[in-house]
């Protein structure tokens, strides 16, 4: 089986390249859509590829923003872009996002969304209650959805190091660390957590790791930040050896995203085996709980405080979370993907 991955965001995460790889031992052959072109981008990138699906991960690539007057035509176009792209060919769609991030307000979100969903032969989906919603918002068909874990980012770092180890390579000091990690930008409601930790002063220190959607958006969070002690920033693109000496030096992980679907960067805390703090109301994303590595909050100035208390006292355990990641493991995801496929094809 032929299928082509786009947009190809394998830089930014590694989940298509791990995800591509284990296909290849479920008989799927995949590559990838890359560069783009004018008019009707998608449509034209694949008018050349001889394949059997098309597996759309995050449609607004192909509806960019660039700020000028074109912006309208770019997202207006999407469904009939789309269409064409998918002619004689099936499409699978997996919905990393319900709507894309930071763009909750444009005109024709909502039906570049639904459009890309209803079209697709198989929608996969991270949780049960992601499948719900997903039916709920787009009055998409039950069995079209396929529910498959999120795949463990893990199996790219290697083993974890000492947090001694891991500390003294990051020149950081003793005492409790709390890691906000991932790229920096408005809706993971960074901003927020940082007022708390300098109002508060929880006695330990908050780290800010990633990198920014933007040089204005890095001023506008080093600016926040100000000259408070207890909270430290490390800008920019990390490569993997430098990204595990920060995830083996963290005693906990804080996630406070304003609106989320699916997050990688949780799955992979959990998988690390650290305690992860993370808002009540994102419940589409599945951590296996109850667990003690999770603490669900309801908000930063009601039970945050206790809940980050509570994760104080689990320690760090890589090999705790070997169950959780033998249940994402990249082979069961790949085998759950391909047998999508082939339902895909058959309609």
């Amino acid at each position: 089986m032929e299928v082509v991955f786009a947009p190809d965001w394998r830089e930014g995460v590694p989940y298509q390249r791990l995800l591509g790889e284990a296909l290849a031992g479920h008989g799927v052959h995949v590559s990838f859509l890359a560069n783009y072109r004018r008019v009707l981008p998608l449509r034209r990138l694949m008018q050349d590829r001889h394949c059997d699906l098309l597996h759309l991960h995050w449609p607004e690539a192909y509806y960019p923003v660039k700020g000028d007057a074109w912006d309208w035509f770019r997202r207006a176009r999407f469904p009939l872009d789309l269409a064409g792209a998918i002619r004689r060919r099936a499409l699978a769609v997996t919905a990393h996002n319900l709507h894309a991030h930071n763009r909750p307000d444009e005109s024709f979100a909502f039906r570049n969304t639904a459009a890309a969903f209803r079209k697709a032969g198989v929608v996969f989906a991270h949780s049960e209650i992601a499948k719900t919603r997903l039916v709920e918002t787009f009055s998409l068909l039950p069995e079209r959805i396929r529910v498959i874990p999120h795949g463990d980012l893990s199996v790219t770092l290697g083993p974890p190091v000492a947090v001694a180890e891991a500390r003294r390579a990051l020149g950081l000091e003793g005492g409790k660390l709390a890691l906000v990690f991932g790229a920096v930008e408005p809706y993971k409601g960074q901003e927020a957590v940082i007022e708390w930790w300098k109002r508060t002063r929880p006695g330990a220190t908050l780290a800010i790791v990633g990198k920014a959607v933007s040089e204005d958006y890095q001023r506008h969070i080093a600016a926040l930040i100000g000259d408070a002690p207890d909270i430290v920033t490390r800008f920019g693109w990390l490569d993997d050896a430098q990204f595990k000496l920060w995830l083996c030096a963290a005693d906990v992980t804080v996630f406070n995203y304003r609106q989320i679907f699916t997050s990688g960067a949780a799955n992979l805390a959990r998988s690390w085996g650290l305690p992860i703090l993370l808002p009540a109301r994102l419940e589409t994303v599945a951590l296996d709980e109850p667990s003690p590595f999770v603490h669900r909050f309801t908000g930063l100035d009601t039970d945050f405080a206790d809940r980050l208390h509570d994760a104080w006292k689990v320690a760090p355990d890589f090999t705790a979370a070997g169950s959780w990641r033998d249940a994402c493991a990249w082979d069961t995801v790949a085998r759950l993907t391909a047998d999508g496929y082939r339902k895909a094809l058959q309609k």
